[in-house]
């Protein structure tokens, strides 16, 4: 849908001082200063409603030349804000024809002639602006029914186009636009030399594709930032027999990869997070039984990429819940400079209105939005008003710094409001992750939102964008604040993660969730944990109630991989180790968790067998699949130190595997279309 208005940039600067200068606000002070919106809950025949139908707000209109958009007019409305209003709806006046052209937030909204040239959304064309002579406006507000109430008409402001004066150009302006034109031509004729000459690299910020791949990717300026962990080694179980980590359900790193190499970019190493690529993908593992909220599913095999190892895959999958909780969902939407582009936050309203189509009338549903300052949309609606929170998404607007810190304080305050026991109270943040305002640095934000554990509160963060990607900051805000992280590359994702896989998403059934295995030395000389390095935790922590770790969702299913060398065939075979008394379990997992709203975490114990070895051909198809997932994964991580790691030979493995087979795990052909296109891009 096409975005017709914008803020000022006065006030936008205005507020990014301000944001950047003024302490921020505590919660406790929200709750005494503001005044939540909240849908119409008076009769139809109140005075309160009667008072709203015949409210007529005060327009006024500023027309004037803006040059920094390369547009001939700027039309600028402000009016006075009407008791109960949500939003406004604004109309403008073609020939003898009254035309909507769209809802606005607040007080005032800019239209902007021409195309809006610093990003992908299109306003009104100069012609199209110029059509219009006068405007006028209506408060708009909904009933608990979601039916929309309609103030009266304001008042008609004529609107008569400016003609745009000369500009004048001084000679300093002139040499520097000939200087920035100098600069880009060095830079694409060194684009062109790099196409030219084939050259591509495995962990460069960008790679331009072959000219052979579809839309082959221009080259952008980035600024994405990502956490770089150092890759796990192997460990000799004699000295090292335990392995601790927190389960990890997170699936961003893989559809941010995606987003990449559909780009006809090799993603970036530390943007590479090998569990989460295993983790994207559903394994179909056996339920839990009884009272269980676990089960295990193991299996050990020949490891692909490593002669001297065996590889032992761990699925671990939560319990379902046969009814779904009632929610107090809040969304928390970035609205910020940067999320002005297409991707951002136009994905974000349509990945928002997914959500809320789900929803019932039991649901509560509240809508933030920061930037420079933030905006309390909506509190307190039913979940099912979809209308309204459609009316909402379609007014947003991109503009400003970034004050998360606020945003997120104002955002745990509503939901702590409107907090409902025994249900699913959780925010849900939406974000490029460029926090310029409050705090920024990642690991004072990682405090900051371990602080917010407490409120019982969960977060979801959905990642979206290009370029900019705060990558690290979204990965601590989830990790240390009781969260799932995934990244919105498109609006089939946004369906999966938010429709499909919503009970995962949304309902907790676990917290804490810590994993620690015990290898038996008399059958493992070594092993290596398969990704989770930013996961790992001290073995002290292991039953340590205090020490946060992963939530896991409702039916959610974790895979855990190990690298195990067998004594057997170990290069230094552990000649006077003593006997563990037991030479048949090759080792055991140990889960602990709590049950939400409970302090003190309960254990479970898990034996692995040595028996249960299979020849690699005589696996199943998780196991062959996660494998081919696993191997693309490090090879694109940069792990490649330990045997022959390939992203070809992990695709040849993959073109192999049975369609019908993979289908009945649920499994789509998406990572067929990755992995050919990766392996374009690797060459």
């Amino acid at each position: 849908m096409k975005k017709l208005f914008k803020r000022a940039l006065a006030f936008s600067a205005a507020a990014a001082l301000m944001a950047a200068a003024m302490p921020p606000v505590s919660a406790k002070d929200y709750k005494k200063e503001t005044v939540y919106p909240t849908p119409f809950t008076a009769a139809r025949d109140s005075a309160e409603y009667k008072r709203f139908v015949k409210a007529s707000p005060k327009l006024s209109i500023e027309a004037t030349p803006d040059y920094y958009y390369y547009s001939n007019d700027c039309v600028t409305l402000s009016w006075t804000e009407v008791d109960n209003a949500l939003l406004y709806y604004v109309y403008g006046k073609k020939g003898k024809t009254w035309k909507k052209i769209g809802p606005a937030l607040g007080s005032s909204a800019t239209i902007y002639g021409g195309y809006y040239s610093s990003s992908y959304v299109t306003g009104l064309t100069d012609k199209e602006l110029s059509e219009y002579t006068a405007f006028k406006i209506r408060a708009v507000t909904y009933d608990t029914n979601d039916s929309r109430i309609m103030s009266a008409y304001s008042n008609t402001v004529s609107y008569t186009k400016r003609e745009k004066p000369p500009v004048v150009v001084y000679d300093e302006e002139i040499e520097e636009e000939a200087e920035y034109e100098a600069d880009e031509a060095v830079e694409y004729e060194a684009y062109e030399d790099v196409v030219d000459g084939d050259s591509y690299s495995l962990n460069a910020s960008y790679a331009p594709a072959p000219a052979t791949m579809k839309g082959a990717f221009v080259p952008y300026e980035n600024s994405e930032e990502y956490t770089s962990y150092d890759k796990n080694g192997f460990k000799k179980a004699s000295d090292s027999p335990l392995s601790t980590i927190s389960a990890d359900v997170d699936t961003a790193a893989y559809a941010n990869a995606r987003r990449m190499v559909n780009n006809g970019v090799l993603p970036a190493a530390d943007s590479v997070r090998t569990e989460e690529f295993i983790n994207y993908f559903d394994y179909d593992y056996a339920k839990p039984k009884g009272n269980s909220v676990f089960s295990v599913t193991y299996e050990l095999s020949d490891c692909p990429w490593n002669s001297k190892a065996q590889l032992l895959m761990l699925g671990i999958h939560a319990k379902d819940v046969e009814k779904e909780p009632d929610s107090n969902l809040v969304f928390l939407i970035d609205v910020s400079g940067s999320m002005d582009e297409k991707e951002k936050l136009p994905l974000v309203g349509d990945s928002l209105k997914k959500l809320s189509s789900e929803m019932s009338a039991e649901d509560t549903l509240s809508i933030v939005t920061y930037s420079g300052e933030e905006r309390v949309c909506l509190t307190g609606a039913k979940g099912n008003m979809k209308k309204c929170v459609g009316d909402i998404m379609d007014a947003l607007e991109a503009d400003g710094s970034t004050n998360g810190e606020a945003g997120i304080n104002m955002a745990y305050d509503i939901a702590e409001k409107y907090y409902k026991q025994d249900g699913s109270n959780r925010v849900i943040l939406a974000t490029d992750g460029d926090l310029n305002v409050g705090i920024s640095d990642k690991d004072e934000l990682s405090k900051f939102i371990a602080g917010k554990r407490q409120s019982g509160v969960y977060l979801t963060v959905l990642g979206v964008g290009s370029g900019n990607l705060k990558d690290n900051k979204m990965e601590a805000l989830a990790k240390d604040g009781n969260g799932n992280y995934h990244y919105i590359d498109c609006a089939e994702e946004a369906s999966k993660v938010l429709v499909d896989e919503r009970k995962q998403t949304l309902v907790t059934v676990a917290d804490d969730v810590k994993f620690q295995l015990e290898f038996n030395p008399a059958l493992v000389d070594s092993y290596r944990l398969v990704g989770y390095e930013g996961r790992r935790l001290e073995n002290e922590d292991f039953a340590d109630d205090k020490k946060d770790a992963a939530d896991v969702g409702a039916g959610q299913s974790v895979t855990v991989m190990y690298e195990v060398i067998r004594t057997d065939s170990a290069a230094n075979t552990l000649k006077y180790q003593k006997s563990t008394g037991n030479t048949t379990d090759l080792c055991t997992l140990k889960m602990r968790y709590k049950k939400p709203g409970s302090a003190k975490s309960v254990q479970t114990r898990s034996v692995i067998k040595a028996g249960s070895y299979l020849k690699y051909e005589d696996t199943g198809i998780r196991f062959r699949f996660a494998a081919c997932v696993a191997e693309a994964a490090m090879y694109l991580s940069g792990d490649t130190s330990y045997g022959n790691v390939s992203i070809k030979k992990a695709y040849s493995r993959y073109r192999q595997l049975d369609r019908a087979e993979l289908a009945k795990i649920g499994y789509s052909d998406d990572f067929g279309d990755f992995m050919a296109n990766a392996v374009k891009l690797a060459k």
